[in-house]
């Protein structure tokens, strides 16, 4: 046992050599992984060479896809195997460019279109959006309350009085809401009357995530649930918060489907034909026989099956160090500073953007409520404390990451980590950016200390899936695997700076209902790494309790409809609208 704890140590100070050197050379620090981790989830490197165009591994080398329609997965490991698979494929150098930004691929308009038409990559520029949004199962902007919970969020739309019921349901105009001391919540109507008991009037259906009703308190928030008790939030950023990173770059977001996704969204939209997203042969084919009436004669590696991805990016400007990105170029908004309590867009500059996080999502074969996985950059942010196996099965803790040098982190040992600091609104479709939603709790524009509260998809100390009984082992799977693909990528590869956080599915693609394993078994629920969030998307809502199908899913009547599964689907315009026969 003493050797064994003597060998340990010594790892660690070989990390902490390595980490040192690191962040000398490039003045960054950097997720380090457990080389003495239990190989419960690796990939031989005859296997690894057969990923790449000519069986050879080499440096920057393209990467083919996954077959998602012959999908084998027996085992979690193969899913994460998928993830990375598909990872290393839409980020391949390809002819100057990333193999995201070919032709297989489309744009998608940012949320605030009314409809989001789906846009073909031609080579132009593409655009980027500052902003994200984050919604439940009905379709509400997802905020989480001073205890961690989730709830949905109603609004009062632009130009509507807001309204409350008292005590006896008689319904009043609100006029003004006031906080007093901080605690007591006054609504008064026109003529200066109190309302006792106010309730608000809620119009959605109730889910497994509550809904609470948004009022402005002066130049505050207050929300009420159902039965008018007060939730205490600071809103995060599923409600139109922004990012930014320590070096003052706002993050900026770029979602995008693969040509199957879009020619099935089309076939759908147009025709009403009753098929859940593509998992197998013959879904296949039905939507390629669409795709071929429409002109669009051969899709494009069909046998992804439907493909979704989101991405956050930064000014490569603002890093120290640009040698460890993914890049592209793209147009981003621009905002007037005069005000440095209020930023206000003012146009459009085209620049070199660097990847920081991104999510790769598809159907499979027998799963077409989609894999969920995620990726970010190795220097985003610090990891909470978290559990692995070593190779002898030993338990062993991580504690939590320390420096001050993360992309989205100055100060990693910060108690008040993941506080938002920047919130987005909407005037006439154009998202300010202002600080006024949390002047009073003194914050500003400016970067706020992020922390990956959830490394690796799993909560601290508690069973993640049905295959790893332990938060350790599920970890064990996802460390061992990043470091299989890493020792394998040859020379300078970009690659090798992205880590896989995780993915998650559901036992036999059951229809999700939004709870995570351990919480509930049920079929319905998520595993994989059941708790999966990525620190520059899911930034304020991370949880225990909560996953991809927290939101992407119908808690109320689980089902695989794509509307329920996928936000974007039901905005989608379609791509072309010629009629197409069901007996195709």
């Amino acid at each position: 046992m003493k050797k064994t704890y003597k060998a340990i140590a010594l790892i660690a100070l070989l990390g902490l050599a390595l980490y040192e050197c690191t962040t000398k050379k490039h003045a960054q620090s950097v997720t380090l992984l457990p080389q003495n981790v239990y190989a419960s989830c690796s990939l031989s490197a005859d296997t690894f060479k057969t990923w790449f165009v000519g069986g050879q591994v080499t440096q920057g080398g393209l990467v083919t896809p996954a077959n998602s329609v012959g999908l084998v997965h027996n085992v979690n490991c193969q899913f994460y195997q998928w993830a990375e698979r598909m990872f290393l494929w839409v980020t391949s150098p390809d002819a100057g460019k990333i193999v995201l930004q070919s032709s297989g691929f489309y744009s998608v308009s940012p949320s605030d279109s009314l409809t989001r038409p789906m846009i073909q990559n031609s080579g132009a520029v593409l655009k980027m959006t500052t902003h994200i949004s984050k919604l439940g199962p009905d379709r509400l902007p997802v905020i989480r309350d001073s205890k961690g919970g989730l709830y949905e969020m109603e609004t009062t739309g632009p130009g509507e009085k807001a309204a409350v019921k008292d005590s006896h349901g008689k319904l009043f105009a609100v006029a003004q809401v006031k906080v007093v001391d901080n605690k007591t919540i006054l609504f008064t109507d026109a003529t200066g009357h109190v309302i006792e008991h106010p309730q608000p009037v809620i119009f959605h259906q109730k889910t497994h995530m509550k809904i609470v009703h948004r009022y402005a308190a002066g130049n505050k928030f207050v929300f009420l649930d159902s039965a008018g008790n007060p939730v205490q939030s600071d809103e995060g950023q599923a409600t139109g918060d922004m990012l930014m990173s320590s070096n003052g770059s706002l993050v900026y977001y770029l979602t995008m489907v693969n040509d199957v996704y879009a020619w099935y969204r089309t076939m759908i939209k147009q025709s009403g034909y009753p098929m859940n997203f593509p998992t197998t042969p013959g879904d296949l084919k039905i939507i390629q026989a669409y795709a071929k009436l429409q002109g669009d004669t051969a899709l494009i590696n069909p046998n992804t099956l439907a493909m979704e991805f989101k991405s956050s990016w930064v000014e490569a400007s603002t890093l120290t160090d640009t040698s460890t990105y993914i890049m592209m170029t793209a147009t981003i908004p621009t905002y007037s500073k005069a005000n440095p309590a209020e930023w206000i867009p003012n146009g459009e500059k085209t620049v070199r953007m660097a990847l920081v996080g991104i999510h790769v999502v598809g159907s499979v074969a027998g799963h077409p409520e989609m894999v969920w996985s995620t990726f970010e950059h190795n220097n985003n942010t610090p990891n909470a404390t978290y559990q692995y196996l070593d190779t002898a099965k030993n338990v062993i803790t991580m504690p939590q990451d320390t420096g001050n040098h993360w992309l989205f982190s100055s100060n990693a040992s910060d108690p008040n980590f993941n506080v938002t600091h920047i919130k987005a609104y909407d005037t006439t479709k154009k998202f300010h950016i202002s600080d006024t939603a949390y002047a009073a709790f003194g914050q500003t524009i400016s970067p706020s200390n992020t922390l990956r509260t959830m490394p690796w998809g799993s909560a601290y100390g508690a069973a993640t899936n049905g295959q790893d009984k332990s938060s350790a082992a599920s970890n064990s799977e996802i460390i061992s695997l990043n470091n299989s693909i890493q020792s394998m990528l040859v020379g300078n590869d970009l690659r090798k700076n992205y880590i896989l956080i995780g993915a998650t599915w559901t036992e036999n693609g059951a229809a999700p209902n939004g709870n995570v394993y351990g919480s509930d078994t049920t079929a319905g629920v998520s595993i994989g790494t059941s708790v999966l969030a990525n620190s520059t998307m899911e930034t304020y809502i991370q949880g225990s309790g909560t996953s991809c199908f927290t939101c992407h899913s119908n808690s109320s009547a689980p089902t695989l409809a794509p509307k329920d599964i996928s936000h974007i689907f039901g905005s989608m315009a379609p791509l072309h609208t010629r009629p197409f026969s069901k007996k195709h």
